[in-house]
């Protein structure tokens, strides 16, 4: 994450309705800054050159242009330069790693739009088969929504598949279905490849990634963004986690009475075969 980028997510709940537009198109698109400074920003915005000029004043920057001096400076800073940034961080402690989670959590649902979510909600819900994709440290994000999504409806894809070419797999998308997107953190070209594509298949993509990831139009109907600053060494995964259990709960809740028949029908599976434990380990 660029310091700019961190800036942003610390203060964005304090800033005024038309900061917001800058600070989202900064966090989407990082390079604008870079290319266009404060008054090319402002245009793309729609915002006036005084409300850019406050904004990155609210930073903590003398400037725009420091702060576009800076972005120059650290828009791909070297994965050694991060973590090192990261170890020079001082011991956290158990209260301040909860702090960081709760407001992680708090501030991720809070910016992410209603509309947005229930559009996601209403393609799983409606589509007839799901593609789950995830890829590298995406991957168990990717498993725990099939886990979830597997339990209240059938037919849930997952992608990659080990062992398994994926071209040969996503051949079998079609328009009547929908995307779940992992990619939060790292986000891989197999990703961005997918998504394109179920996109020009006629699929609903629905992604879930960080907020300062750039995402284009061309790669999701709906980018659903979570905070995932870290009080120590690693990443947050608490909010990704959450609004990927809410999707699938209230995917469940608008199915309706065919999830509740599956939970059921696979309580009994269980207890058939007698697989669960009923005394303690």
């Amino acid at each position: 994450m660029t310091e700019i980028a961190q800036r942003i997510v610390d203060e964005y709940d304090d800033l005024t309705r038309s900061e917001r537009r800058l600070a989202d198109l900064v966090l989407q698109s990082p390079d604008l800054l870079a290319q266009d400074g404060a008054s090319g920003l402002a245009s793309r915005a729609g915002v006036s050159k005084a409300t850019a000029a406050r904004f990155f004043r609210r930073l903590g920057y003398a400037g725009a242009r420091a702060a576009q001096a800076e972005t120059r400076r650290n828009l791909e800073p070297s994965a050694s330069a991060r973590w090192s940034d990261r170890f020079r961080r001082p011991r956290v402690g158990q209260a301040q790693h909860l702090t960081s989670e709760v407001q992680n959590l708090v501030r991720s649902i809070e910016q992410i739009r209603s509309d947005e979510l229930a559009q996601a909600v209403q393609a799983l819900a409606r589509a007839e088969k799901i593609w789950v994709v995830g890829f590298g440290d995406n991957y168990p994000l990717a498993h725990f929504a099939r886990a979830l999504l597997i339990r209240v409806r059938p037919d849930i894809r997952m992608i990659p598949i080990g062992g398994f070419s994926v071209p040969e797999e996503f051949a079998s998308i079609r328009d009547t279905d929908a995307v779940l997107a992992l990619g939060v953190g790292r986000r891989t070209r197999s990703l961005r490849s997918i998504m394109r594509s179920s996109l020009r298949a006629g699929a609903h993509v629905t992604l879930v990634t960080d907020q300062v990831a750039p995402v284009a139009p061309e790669t999701a109907h709906v980018a659903l963004r979570c905070r995932t600053r870290g009080a120590g060494v690693f990443d947050s995964v608490v909010a990704p986690v959450s609004v990927i259990t809410f999707l699938c709960s209230s995917m469940a809740l608008r199915i309706g009475e065919p999830a509740l028949v599956r939970l059921d029908y696979i309580a009994q599976i269980h207890a058939e075969w007698g697989d669960l434990l009923s005394e303690d380990l």
